[in-house]
């Protein structure tokens, strides 16, 4: 009868637990964060503040309509990327 010596028999559970482990980890896929560009837009005269979508052709400082509460302009003051799960849609 032929018996494994216990260094033996330790290679083959760790060369399992590495096969296993392998596997198990090429089936992980990373999730993508999805980001959307948005515009803040502030009035000039009372400081109101609203938050659109980008728009190709922005930029900082550019007149972009009048304020809804004194009739100024509204101006882009910043333009940044947000997570697209954290921007509240407009129903």
């Amino acid at each position: 009868m032929n018996t494994l010596d216990p260094y033996t028999l330790f290679m083959i559970v760790l060369t399992v637990l590495l096969i296993v482990y392998m596997y198990l980890e090429t089936r992980k896929r990373p999730t993508r964060t999805e980001y959307v560009t948005r515009e803040l837009l502030v009035c000039e005269g009372c400081g109101f503040q609203v938050e659109r979508d980008f728009e190709p052709g922005d930029f900082i400082g550019l007149v972009k309509g009048k304020c809804p509460r004194c009739g100024r302009e509204l101006k882009i003051k910043g333009i940044y990327s947000v997570d697209k799960s954290k921007v509240l849609k407009a129903s």
